[in-house]
């Protein structure tokens, strides 16, 4: 999220939520204020067109949403975000709205005026009020974990989870020989279950037997493939698009 005017929108935060840092802080938003847990996931719109990347940071919660129009191109919002009072995720009024262009890395910025307030409804979804122009009226977004973009090794398999598709995350599997060249690779259909925050998907590699896997995390935060009864845990990959 490198839009974001970091300094200003931290000050801001600060100033903001300075009644709900009295006690002593841990230094991480979410951790003291278990209320926005909630929030912190990728969440997607029915047509698969729209998502919301929401993360707790230091001093609040940083949210993007984006919505894809074709032709590589996204229109993108960025705010900054702390509980309210009222229960619900409330920015501070400089939230950026711009278009990037995927294939150039060009962006075309709106303004940096944005105001939102988020909540949870009673059906588990998130709801964006835009109040600078209502870009989200209408819009009710899913949780479907934080595995969206991700891209981890097992072994001399590197696991990426592509996209989000009809309801299903697209994973790809590659298997790397020496100096990282692709030996095999594999798309696999995986389910997100909210109640358990894991991805199950089943797939192949070509000329190899298919195979049932499930992706979750553990107490520390590290991603696990979970496979016939045993769990391993998965490095962070660095490998280059």
């Amino acid at each position: 999220m490198k839009k974001l005017i970091s300094l200003l929108l931290v000050l801001c935060l600060s100033i903001a939520a300075a009644a709900a840092f009295a006690e002593e802080s841990t230094g991480n938003y979410v951790a003291d204020h278990p209320e926005a847990a909630p929030y912190e996931s990728v969440w997607v719109a029915e047509d698969g067109d729209w998502r919301i990347e929401s993360f707790g940071e230091d001093d609040g919660v940083r949210l993007m949403i984006v919505h894809k129009l074709g032709d590589n191109k996204e229109d993108i919002w960025e705010y900054a975000a702390a509980m309210g009072q009222d229960g619900t995720l409330t920015t501070v009024p400089f939230g950026q709205h711009y278009q990037k262009d995927t294939a150039t890395d060009e962006y075309t910025d709106y303004y940096e005026d944005g105001d939102a307030v988020f909540t949870i409804n009673e059906e588990g979804k998130l709801i964006w009020k835009d109040l600078k122009e209502d870009a989200g009226k209408d819009l009710a977004f899913d949780k479907i974990g934080s595995f969206f973009g991700g891209r981890w090794m097992k072994g001399d398999i590197e696991v990426y989870f592509y996209e989000w598709y009809d309801a299903q995350y697209d994973i790809r599997l590659y298997k790397l020989g020496a100096n990282n060249e692709i030996l095999k690779d594999a798309i696999l259909k995986g389910d997100y279950n909210a109640e358990t925050n894991t991805v199950t998907a089943i797939g192949e590699f070509e000329g190899e037997e298919p195979f049932t896997v499930t992706f979750s995390y553990d107490e520390k935060g590290q991603i696990l493939w979970n496979e016939n009864g045993e769990s391993t845990v998965m490095e962070l990959s660095y490998q280059t698009d």
